[in-house]
This record gives structure tokens, sequence and C-alpha cells, in this order.
């Protein structure tokens, strides 16, 4: 670095951009598309072979059961466009809140079609609920621009010990409770007195 712009001296980890739980939420709601894509795939083989067999050997009413048949592949594709528009996108592009009640509502009935995609679905919704967590969970004496892997020993003890103040690591200036570790974790330095 340049006399202009300084190193540093406390060498926090930015806050991420991008929560570990919203990869898990979605790695977790691409399967269950994937498997519902899968389940799509083989209704649709399905509906044409039942087509075309009712084409071939005609019976009464069987325009009734390849227009239900129709429109099931219908509800289908309808339901699986949703869940990528209103979940996978959502989550893509990180609005985890509005991806959040989508994911559960898929999730949901996602039960009645298909256990497996559903269960997925559920799991994302959780994680979901865990990402915007750490998205928004930041020490208030760190600011939302570092790391919050120390703060949470802290925030348990500070509110029940208002007198307790933190220590302050002399090496590398992370803040620690009292009591929480003998040597910073980070540069290795005694804490306290």
């Amino acid at each position: 670095m340049s006399v202009a712009y300084p190193s540093p001296g406390v060498s926090f980890p930015l806050h991420r951009a991008r929560p570990p739980s919203a990869s898990t939420a979605e790695t977790l709601v691409l399967v269950a598309l994937l498997l519902q894509v899968i389940g799509g795939v083989v209704l649709f083989v399905g509906v044409s072979w039942f087509f075309g067999w009712s084409v071939l050997n005609p019976y009464p009413f069987a325009w009734i059961a390849v227009t239900g048949a129709v429109a099931l592949a219908a509800v289908v594709l309808l339901f699986l466009y949703l869940a990528y528009t209103l979940s996978y996108l959502k989550i893509q592009q990180g609005d985890y809140q509005g991806a959040q009640g989508p994911t559960l509502v898929i999730g949901v009935l996602s039960l009645f079609a298909g256990v497996l995609p559903g269960i997925f679905y559920l799991i994302g919704y959780v994680k979901l609920g865990d990402a915007m967590r750490e998205q928004q969970g930041y020490a208030p004496w760190y600011g939302p621009g570092y790391s919050t892997a120390y703060a949470p020993a802290y925030a348990a003890i500070g509110p029940a010990m208002p007198n307790v103040a933190p220590l302050v690591c002399k090496g590398c200036g992370r803040l620690y409770a009292v009591g929480q570790f003998s040597f910073c974790p980070s540069c290795g330095s005694k804490l306290g007195p």
C-alpha cells in the first residue's frame, strides 16, 4: 500500500456478500426443481402415451380423459415455472425474504405431489431464514462490514452483565468477551491486563 492508502491495522474479514446458508438454500431448491422436472418429464411421457393410445383405440369419453391429462400436465408446467421464478430466481438475486414465503407454499404443495421435493423445499425454507439471520446478524461495535465470529459470546454476556466491557486485543484490535479466551485466537497475544 502507499502512504495515501495505508494498510489497515486490523485484518477483519469482510462481510460476506452471500451468506453460506443462502448457497445451501439455493442448492436445495435447485435439487427439488430437478426432481420435479424429472417427474414432469415422466408425466409428459405418460400423457403422450395415453393420448396416442386413445387416438389409436378410441372409446367413449376418451376426450374427457385426454383433456384431464393435458390439464394436469399444464398445471405441472405452471407449478414448475412459478417455483423457478418465485423461489429459485429470488434466491439467486439475494431476495431471501421474498423467496421465503413462496418456498414454504411450494414446499407444502409439493408434499402432496411428491414427498422428496417437498422436503427439499421445506429445508430450503429453513435455510433461507438462517441466511436472513446471517445477513443481518452483526455485532454493533463492529458495524455491518465486519465479521461476527466472536460477537455471539459477548452478546450473551453483555446484557446479563452491563458493567463488563469487552477486552480489546492489543495485537490485532479484535473484541472478545471477558473470560472468553486467555489468548487471542487471531494473533496469539495475551488478553487482559
